[in-house]
């Protein structure tokens, strides 16, 4: 009662014959008082206009008595048990939701969201108690269900998913969208220079997937990009990253030059000015990765050499690789020029063994436990791997991995966050998108 009665006192300073919004601060006051409050209010205020009951009763029907009480506390972000891919699953892909609680039930339901009946039934598996949640989790398989449709998982006892589509061509949609976003922010002049990059990656590894809409035979991302690059060069938005401007530039000139020759070579001898600001002696991913387009667009042994001097890089390489190291090497890979065998063996190795590394760890980072923002950063690192493990291979050996982290990243985790959708640089997921999209489009395709 002490901390009652000391607002109590506080309370009668306030001269009560203030407007309105001062009665309903009153108000509130007594609500969460209550009885014995409004007795020490009546009895231990010594201002005069506090003690006439008429007065009081003039406030009260000025303010106006609230029905009920205005509750200021935080309300705690209630989270489903049940935790499945926002956007969905692809149809003949592996389909499965998480989930957790105190206890378990032995079925799981899939219901139709549109009609609310019930599609599929099945058990939930592989129930195990996790010491760090203090919860039980398992998974709901309805990997049998493909037809295309909007759909939750319900269980008895820990109730239901948040709602989620399955798709036949849900990766080709996604990286359209994707891709869709990228575009308007190469227009309004907001893609970051690594966005860009990613945009010219992913046109290099799977151009059939780019939409040419105005059919004149020069795709669209092409087009795009230059006015992007116009206006990166009119406001100095490569500042601070000049060794990643001058990658995209070597690479873009080197993409476009079947289409414009004159300005390819414009933008590869832009591309050589602006790596010659890089500060003497820098040796980093972005580096070695504008090294590696440069020298593919020119053939130049000068470039040849400095890439030479990255091969403890991929000696003995116990990190995971940066984009820049990754996209490099994949340059390196691929161009036509005179090349060290040692080190593309070196890369090769590199590249496939951290891929075999990472689909022996990758379930540690996507179970239910794992927060989110916590593993958020180490599986980009992961799929970024993958992807080019995948290319090298051309077998797709680790596409359902890559799909496994991603569902973890749009909403399969413990606080069913959507990353994609909820993080400010989105641009990571387009290659992603490309390799899935490719993959169902081509080997699936064949069912």
């Amino acid at each position: 009662m002490q901390n009652g009665k000391t607002d109590t006192m506080n309370m009668c300073k306030i001269n009560i014959k203030r407007k309105a919004g001062a009665a309903r601060v009153l108000t509130r006051a007594f609500i969460a008082m209550g009885i014995c409050g409004i007795s020490l209010w009546l009895t231990g205020c010594t201002d005069e206009t506090a003690q006439e009951p008429e007065n009081m009763y003039n406030v009260y029907m000025a303010g106006g008595m609230e029905e009920t009480p205005v509750v200021d506390y935080p309300v705690p972000q209630l989270l489903p048990n049940v935790l499945a891919d926002r956007r969905g699953y692809s149809a003949g892909s592996a389909k499965k939701a998480f989930v957790t609680g105190r206890e378990l039930p032995e079925t799981f339901t899939l219901v139709d969201e549109g009609t609310g009946k019930a599609v599929y039934y099945g058990a939930v598996e592989d129930k195990t108690y996790n010491a760090e949640l203090g919860l039980y989790v398992g998974y709901a398989d309805f990997t049998q269900v493909d037809q295309p449709g909007s759909y939750y998982v319900e269980c008895d006892i820990i109730g239901q998913s948040y709602r989620f589509d399955i798709k036949e061509r849900l990766y080709p949609e996604l990286f359209l969208e994707s891709y869709g976003e990228m575009l308007k922010d190469c227009e309004n002049g907001s893609l970051s220079v690594m966005g860009a990059i990613r945009l010219l990656e992913a046109y290099e590894w799977y151009g059939e997937l780019f939409p040419d809409q105005n059919s004149n035979n020069i795709p669209d991302v092409l087009e795009t990009l230059q006015g992007w690059v116009a206006h990166t060069e009119e406001n100095g938005a490569g500042a601070g990253h000049e060794a990643l401007y001058a990658a995209f530039l070597a690479k873009y000139g080197y993409n476009i030059k079947n289409y414009n020759f004159e300005y390819a070579t414009e933008c590869l001898k832009r591309a050589a000015t602006v790596f010659g600001q890089v500060p003497e002696g820098a040796r980093d991913a972005a580096v070695f990765y504008a090294l590696t387009e440069l020298f593919r667009a020119t053939g130049l042994n000068t470039y040849h050499n400095s890439i030479l001097k990255y091969k403890s890089v991929f000696q003995d390489n116990r990190t995971y690789l940066d984009e820049g190291y990754l996209y490099g090497s994949m340059t390196y890979l691929m161009t036509r020029q005179q090349v060290d065998a040692a080190l593309c063996e070196e890369m090769i190795y590199t590249v496939i063994s951290k891929g075999e590394e990472i689909s022996e760890q990758y379930q540690s980072l996507i179970a239910p436990a794992v927060p989110g923002d916590s593993a958020r950063a180490e599986l980009m690192k992961y799929v970024s791997n993958l992807s080019c493990a995948n290319y090298i291979l051309n077998i797709y050996q680790y596409t359902s991995i890559i799909e496994e982290c991603l569902h973890f990243l749009m909403g399969r985790n413990p606080e069913s966050v959507n990353y994609y959708e909820n993080t400010g640089d989105r641009t990571a997921y387009l290659m992603w998108f490309a390799q899935l999209a490719a993959f169902y489009e081509d080997v699936m395709g064949e069912r």
